[in-house]
């Protein structure tokens, strides 16, 4: 008899963390991304470079400072307006274009506004850039205040490793774990000229990268986004002016539509169990558009199977021999959404 003993973890062994690549995704101009799978989420491993929202309208590339400053629409540039920077960091945008704020009338009006996704993706919020660092690191925790880190160490797993476009690494060694890559790609952010006017002004690139969220913040014109720094290991939540370029990370949409779907919303149960194991979704109805893959630490599948209604039962046979697996649940766009770590003793 096999005994089964389930630990409900996400992030015990380097194994259960592997870079999991995802789909991809092409946007409107061409570009194409890599993307990775990070817990139940998926999300570019590059920067955004479009130069359009998802419906064609031309996204205006902004290079007077200026003239950068005084925007209430969507804008972009490259870092230093240099193209060469584009081709490794993407497009700095401002929070209009993140938005989708084109125009007068869709400044006022949200329901004008456009996208500046491809279809199945979206700008991530506030909160799902919680979820991302919570899941690298457990001990992370949300703040208010832009002067505190989110996570002390998560910034190590989430950095590019080495030394190719950070300026240096201070202290840590970046080991990208994640798989999210982040990039120093800078800022073109506000500072105040003689005349008491504001510019747009260049800083930070290979010293930091800082993403926009989709949320806003309570202080009037300023939203929320994450950074990451060449000088240690922590993810800064932080929140600014509108008007700041920044660069932009997407996260691939659920298929679960309007049923949100959480690691904890369903269980995988006895335990110990012996031969068989049920997965069990409670009320979610849709459940059975989903699947699971059973894989060993290798990465190699063992066995897969669907969804039945809101429970499945898996049976165990000699295929599994002793040691760790892990089961996948995926949905039908083929994202991981949940994953569940079995040890397996004869």
């Amino acid at each position: 008899m096999k005994k089964i003993t389930l630990l409900f973890s996400f992030f015990v062994t380097v194994a259960s963390y592997a870079q999991t690549p995802g789909a991809g995704v092409t946007d409107i101009d061409g570009n194409t991304y890599n993307s990775v799978i990070i817990g139940t989420q998926e999300w570019q491993k590059e920067n955004l470079n479009v130069s359009r929202y998802s419906d064609g309208t031309i996204i205006p590339q902004v290079t007077d400072p200026v003239a950068w400053a005084n925007l209430t629409t969507g804008a972009w540039c490259y870092y230093n307006n240099d193209p060469a920077n584009g081709a490794i960091y993407g497009k700095l945008y401002n929070w209009y274009a993140v938005a989708g704020i084109y125009d007068t009338a869709s400044l006022a009006n949200p329901s004008l506004r456009k996208s500046l996704t491809p279809t199945d993706w979206h700008m991530p919020s506030d909160t799902e850039w919680t979820t991302l660092i919570q899941f690298i690191d457990p001990n992370a925790y949300a703040t208010n205040n832009s002067t505190n880190a989110q996570s002390l160490t998560a910034g190590i797993k989430m950095k590019e490793a080495g030394n190719t476009h950070w300026y240096y690494q201070s202290g840590v060694t970046a080991t990208n774990e994640s798989g999210f890559t982040g990039l120093p790609g800078g800022q073109c952010g506000l500072i105040w000229l003689p005349n008491d006017s504001l510019a747009g002004s260049f800083d930070y690139n290979i010293l930091n990268g800082m993403w926009w969220s989709s949320t806003e913040s309570n202080l009037p014109d300023n939203s929320y986004g994450r950074s990451l720094s060449y000088y240690g290991s922590p993810v800064q939540r932080f929140y600014d002016n509108e008007k700041n370029g920044f660069s932009v990370r997407l996260i691939k949409n659920s298929s679960l539509n309007n049923q949100s779907f959480e690691e904890n919303s369903f269980k995988v149960y006895p335990n110990p169990a012996r031969e068989q194991i049920t997965i069990d979704f409670g009320d979610l109805t849709n459940a059975s558009s989903l699947s699971y893959k059973i894989m060993n630490t290798l990465g190699q599948e063992v066995t897969n199977g669907k969804i039945n209604f809101q429970q499945s039962v898996v049976q165990f046979n000699s295929l599994f021999s002793k040691g760790i697996y892990f089961i996948k649940i995926i949905d039908s766009s083929n994202n991981i959404i949940g994953i569940r770590k079995i040890i397996i003793n004869n």
